[in-house]
């Protein structure tokens, strides 16, 4: 399991290792000035949101800021790979709204985050601010109930094996129906960028 300070720890060295400060970090990543020195000083556990735009900032793929994955600035290309993933696998990075779970993180060049989630507010005011960022993704509930509040629709309420898919850049909420703590898995797919001939194509994750 990776806490919150050990993550800290992890991003201010690789911050440090580029030589950028936090403000340099803030505006390559999105990410508030205030917010990064939260997470390096073990005060914040980010939510997906903010690893992936911090990922984005330092070029480095979520396994790699977290630390499952080795830095190789040599990225060979998918190639009949295969991964399980133990029940127990996994990185886990606590949030208020979300224990998330990052599946086969030390998998390079991947183009999904899989991620094992519990879903930890029960309503819409206790979650906050919706969240969104680049990509999209598929939520499966694998137990309890949940209800999926956006900016555009009104809200939809899953149970025990149905799903959604939906545009991350939307912002979004997913929130515990009921008595207990929904269980979701939940693929996420990298943002897509503007290379520099002008074509739209894929970073790994």
């Amino acid at each position: 399991m990776t806490t919150a300070h050990a993550l800290g720890a992890r991003l201010r060295h690789l911050r440090k290792s580029r030589k950028l400060t936090l403000s340099a970090l803030a505006s390559l990543s999105g990410v508030a000035v205030s917010t990064i020195s939260k997470i390096e000083n073990g005060a914040l556990s980010p939510t997906l949101d903010k690893v992936l735009r911090l990922a984005d900032g330092l070029d480095l793929s979520i396994g790699q800021l977290i630390g499952e994955e080795q830095i190789d600035d040599h990225k060979s290309q998918p190639n009949s790979r295969l991964l399980p993933a133990r029940a127990d696998d996994g990185i886990v990075i606590d949030t208020q709204n979300y224990e998330y779970r990052y599946l086969c993180a030390e998998l390079t060049n991947k183009r999904m985050v899989p991620i094992h989630a519990r879903i930890k507010a029960s309503g819409l005011q206790e979650f906050g601010p919706l969240e969104r960022h680049g990509g999209e993704e598929f939520l499966i509930v694998l137990d309890g109930e949940i209800a999926v509040h956006t900016e555009f629709y009104a809200p939809i309420r899953l149970s025990r094996g149905e799903s959604i898919y939906l545009d991350s850049t939307m912002g979004h909420a997913y929130v515990s129906v009921g008595d207990q703590e929904a269980e979701v898995c939940c693929i996420c797919t990298e943002p897509l960028r503007v290379t520099v001939d002008g074509q739209r194509d894929h970073d790994s994750i």
